[in-house]
């Protein structure tokens, strides 16, 4: 297992042709897969797979969503279910495109509800961008059952710096 720090990876964001940035695939045309907690999500174009997830939101209100309050509904998701990446994936995986899109930059979220959760915001909820080999790795371990929370943990935010908390 790659045990080197996690590291951005510019060549994840392409330029579409409007001009406009977006991360429908690196440039090898792999999916985006962004980890989610201690499950790896093959997204796609994450912008698509927010506004096609079904959400009750409009797409008005969607393309609206600032990252700040997308952090919000992940706090609130976290704090009403404490493993929503393993108990309910489909929507950790709509948050996980949301926080994908707005953010333009992240594949990987860590949101955490501690013991003496008191309401969304004790949510702890962390952000980071990873190299594509790490997440491939996880994805790969996830595929035969391997990926545990702490095997995430260990090749993603144990080397994190903490100043990429939300």
């Amino acid at each position: 297992m790659n045990t080197q720090p996690a590291r951005p990876e510019q060549h994840l964001v392409k330029e579409g042709a409007s001009g406009r940035r977006g991360k429908a695939a690196s440039k090898w045309g792999l999916p985006v897969l962004f980890l989610f907690n201690d499950v790896v999500f093959s997204l796609g174009d994450p912008e698509r797979a927010a506004l096609s997830a079904g959400s009750p939101m409009s797409e008005a209100q969607l393309r609206a969503l600032t990252l700040g309050k997308a952090v919000k509904l992940v706090r609130e998701a976290v704090f009403d279910e404490p493993l929503l990446a393993r108990h309910a994936p489909d929507k950790a995986r709509f948050l996980a495109a949301l926080i994908g899109w707005k953010s333009d930059e992240a594949n990987a979220l860590l949101a955490i509800r501690p013991n003496a959760a008191r309401g969304p915001e004790d949510v702890q909820v962390r952000v980071a961008s990873v190299g594509l080999m790490v997440l491939t790795q996880l994805k790969g371990l996830q595929e035969v059952d391997l990926l545990t929370a702490r095997t995430a943990n260990d090749a993603v935010w144990l080397h994190a710096p903490q100043r990429l908390r939300a």
